[in-house]
């Protein structure tokens, strides 16, 4: 009796939403008041979309708007409908449902985009085409990371037709929220796609010709849909170029299917691209560009196009001004080998991923997000949708997991040459937490008292500040560092905190069970008796003192690795333990992430050691270096387990001695490498006893040094 229930109720579902299905959500104009709710209407007729602000479930009768369609074409097997609402008010739920001849939808919703510069959160990726397991894990992935706006590569099928395209809709529906959220797709043309019809009739796009603008914001972002499958030069361009000079955003992005520099030999270069929109890019303002199409993983540092000296496919790095390229797709496709990397790479791989990407009045963050562990992945709040869920898999390659840009990015500079400061922020609520007197930590604070906290049982409290990513080569000399805090709230009774350093090489998340009691310091500790607060504030009295002697003695320990993460205790003594006024009191995480707490570390390589120079390394310095010294490439750098030496001869009569040496002049490692012929390129992989800071030299036969170099191994 109970399975004929069951099946009857099915039954009636199915008779209820079999007329509407492959449900999709895209932007035509500004994010904020406007939206397009698209479907296949698979039956039934005169559908109307019914839509407020208050949840009625499917009883459609109470919903306070309705709308018919504006558009509806059969196309791919689907007949495609779209309503486009318009005048919705900003950062606005809204509900809706689709009734029928045959009946109602399911309940759905959305969330416009804020019309004030708040924080938002982008996805951005593509070529989903033939892999069902990877699509859908991503897809997955989006309903658990609740982005504004999915901006979606081309590359959606991999033969254009009507059966793949339903596929990929019904695994489309995937990124639908548990309680019924749904994201809007802003799509892009691959090669993949016959035309653009297939974009614009499945997705509405505000062009026929698939490039167009959306705005996100007042005057935070503007997004660039552009088509590298229809020509580049003449009406594109010129769009592009006359819409980058008037719009007056923040912040501007671009994303669109093939690469200009594509990091696998698989695929061309993008030379149309190169000429049209490098310079463009640069010339006005493009922060970052999403490319897809090589199957790949990459993003660069902020280059510029160049065809002096010293460029590399074009391109050179620029720190100040320089545009950042990231991609190159996987959402499914087939994967290719990262085998074409340049001196302008900042990190390189193979694997499923798209970029999760955090957009605000003081930075771009832009991380990789591997999609294979889709299923154990926890959500994102609605109150907190920058907050990274349980089990997110981040890739964390040699420069970091985050790409930010708004915060320069220091160039490498030579042994000795001067001084490279770093600022690195509070990444999470996680990472600046209270812990109350019986060890518990509190990681959902908006502020953080230092160090008396009446709430949660917590007293005089601990305070932990857990900074990652933090890109401080081994035995680099450090002349400054310090925590810089946002006053809270107006405090002004004297306050006297201890500093002290997690002695880790790699300091752990915190949690109950590794809390920041429990954890050991290292010898050197700052006491801070800070100035008077005033809420709002941020300048020298809510800097702490240096803290260049702690951080000194953590980065020269074998445990200590660039890009690691380290952690602060702060406790209170003295008056602070005894009297509950005297406190500070910071902005955390939650309430502001770009006044959450923020570590600067002033740092210097070291030259050699000259008065501790073994004759093998003063010969480094002291012989001349005339022969081939330009030609000789040496990447990456820093390395992991072994780097690649290049040069552009491709038959060098000569052996090459390769020798690295300590800081301190000792000889630690060398090999020959056979005259070259026929290769230029070969993998060193040498035996080092530690991460750190070592001297490269390039000997030939006749013992001539070719090249000598610094290099880094993590």
């Amino acid at each position: 009796m109970i399975r004929i229930v069951v099946f009857l109720q099915l039954v009636a579902l199915g008779n209820i939403y079999a007329s509407t299905g492959k449900y999709r959500l895209t932007l035509r104009g500004d994010a904020a008041t406007t939206v397009t709710i698209g479907w296949d209407q698979t039956s039934g007729s005169d559908p109307i979309v019914y839509y407020g602000t208050t949840d009625y479930g499917t009883d459609y009768g109470k919903y306070s708007s309705s709308k018919k369609p504006d558009r509806s074409i059969s196309y791919k097997g689907m007949n495609n409908t779209f309503v486009r609402l318009t005048n919705l008010r900003p950062d606005t739920v809204y509900y809706f449902v689709i009734r029928d001849s045959q009946g109602t939808s399911r309940r759905l919703w959305f969330r416009t985009s804020p019309s004030d510069n708040s924080r938002i959160s982008l996805i951005a990726g593509g070529d989903s085409r033939n892999n069902r397991t990877p699509r859908q894990n991503a897809n997955l992935l989006v309903s658990k990371l609740k982005p504004n706006a999915v901006l979606f590569g081309g590359d959606m099928t991999d033969d254009d037709t009507n059966g793949q395209w339903n596929d990929w809709f019904e695994d489309w529906q995937l990124t639908i929220s548990r309680d019924g959220q749904i994201f809007p797709i802003i799509a892009a043309r691959g090669n993949h796609e016959d035309s653009n019809r297939s974009i614009y009739n499945l997705f509405d796009t505000p062009s026929t010709n698939v490039y167009y603008g959306i705005t996100f914001g007042n005057d935070l972002l503007r997004v660039y849909t552009l088509n590298t499958e229809i020509s580049i030069s003449g009406d594109q361009t010129t769009w592009l170029r006359n819409d980058l000079t008037a719009t007056k955003t923040k912040w501007k992005i671009a994303h669109y299917h093939k690469p200009m520099r594509p990091h696998t030999f698989f695929k061309r270069d993008g030379t149309s691209q190169y000429r049209n929109w490098a310079q463009l890019f640069y010339d006005r303002g493009m922060n970052l560009v999403v490319e897809c199409d090589a199957h790949t993983v990459k993003s660069t540092w902020p280059i510029r196009p160049s065809t002096g000296s010293g460029n590399d496919e074009g391109f050179v790095r620029d720190n100040e001004r320089g545009t950042v390229y990231v991609g190159e797709g996987c959402w499914g496709a087939p994967l290719r080998s990262n085998n074409d990397n340049k001196r302008w790479t900042r990190d390189s791989g193979r694997f499923n991923q798209f970029k999760w990407i955090f957009i605000d009045q003081d930075k771009i963050e832009t991380r990789t997000i591997k999609v294979d562990n889709a299923p154990q992945v926890g959500e994102v709040s609605d109150t907190n949708r920058f907050r990274l869920p349980s089990q997110l898999d981040v890739w964390n390659p040699a420069n970091g997991s985050v790409v930010t840009i708004g915060t320069p990015t220091p160039t490498p500079q030579p042994p000795g040459s001067g001084e490279i400061t770093v600022q690195i922020p509070i990444r999470s609520g996680a990472d600046d937490v209270e812990e109350n007197r019986g060890g518990d930590i509190y990681a959902n604070s908006s502020d953080l008292e230092l160090v008396y906290d009446a709430f949660n049982q917590s007293s005089y409290q601990t305070i932990g500040l857990r900074f990652q990513s933090v890109n401080i080569p081994q035995n680099a000399k450090i002349n400054r560092a310090f925590i810089q805090f946002t006053a809270d709230k107006t405090t002004d009774t004297e306050t006297e905190l201890l500093i002290a350093l997690h002695s880790a090489g790699n300091s752990r998340a915190f949690s109950n069970s590794t809390n920041v009691s429990s954890r050991s310091t290292l010898p050197s500790k700052v006491t801070w008796t800070p100035a008077a607060w005033s809420s709002g504030q941020s300048n020298s009295a809510q800097r702490t003192p240096n803290l260049k002697d702690m951080m000194q003695q953590l980065v020269n320990s074998e445990q200590w690795e660039s890009g690691n993460a380290l952690s602060f205790v702060i406790k209170g003594q003295g008056r602070s333990l005894t009297d509950k006024s005297a406190k500070r009191v910071a902005d955390a995480f939650e309430k502001s992430s770009s006044d959450a707490p923020k570590l600067s570390i002033t740092y210097v390589i070291p030259s050699p050691n000259v008065a501790s120079e073994t004759p093998e390394i003063a010969a480094v310095h002291s012989q001349s270096k005339t022969r081939n010294t330009s030609i000789y490439q040496i990447y990456p750098n820093p390395f992991e387990d072994s780097f690649t030496l290049k040069t552009s001869y491709l038959n060098l009569d000569t052996n090459l001695s390769i020798e690295l040496f300590t800081l301190n002049g000792r000889r630690i490692y060398r090999n020959i490498l056979k005259a070259f012929q026929g290769n230029n390129s070969y993998t060193i992989t040498p035996s080092l006893p530690s991460s750190g800071i070592y001297w490269l030299r390039i000997k030939d036969d006749s013992g001539m040094v070719l090249k000598t170099k610094k290099i880094i191994r993590k």
